[in-house]
């Protein structure tokens, strides 16, 4: 008996991008978190405060941005990073530059369009109530640390006292 060949078949999952009107109303929350990151320098030591999320009150859904960084505000050429969205049980991870959703946690029984539509609802949510405390929470990360200049004062200290 002879045997025939089959067809490969390659099982990889289908490759996933947000609208572009989703993409543009998440580049346009990322902006209003990057103004609102604050950077201060005294010469020796430096306390950045850098936003990292938005959640709605309820916290079934957040907007986390995956950026880190502890200088001056970039530019808007620069915002190139991840966003990790959560809605419930449904988790995604999502480029800001091509909107394409690079990993994901979902119910399996949970569709596509029904993930697509409350992802956009809840951005613009986001969107429409960013300033309002009152329904959406603000979540910052302070980082406080040394300059160059205030480590190499450090080290003169340390070397000094050590003998």
């Amino acid at each position: 008996m002879q045997v025939q060949r089959i067809q490969s078949n390659k099982f990889e999952a289908k490759q996933r991008f947000v609208s572009q009107e989703l993409k543009n109303d998440m580049k346009y929350l990322i902006d209003k978190m990057n103004e609102e990151t604050t950077y201060n320098n005294n010469g020796n030591c430096f306390k950045t405060t850098i936003f990292k999320e938005i959640c709605d009150r309820k916290e079934k859904a957040s907007f986390q941005d995956g950026r880190m960084y502890l200088g001056f505000k970039f530019d808007k050429k620069d915002l190139k990073g991840d966003i990790l969205f959560t809605m419930g049980k449904t988790e995604l991870v999502i480029d800001n530059q091509s909107g394409e959703i690079k990993d994901y946690y979902k119910p399996f029984f949970t569709s596509w369009s029904s993930i697509m539509k409350k992802m956009s609802k809840y951005v613009n949510f986001f969107k429409e109530n960013f300033d309002n405390e009152n329904l959406v929470k603000h979540r910052k990360l302070s980082v406080p640390g040394f300059t160059k200049k205030g480590w190499e004062n450090f080290e003169k200290m340390k070397a000094g006292i050590n003998g």
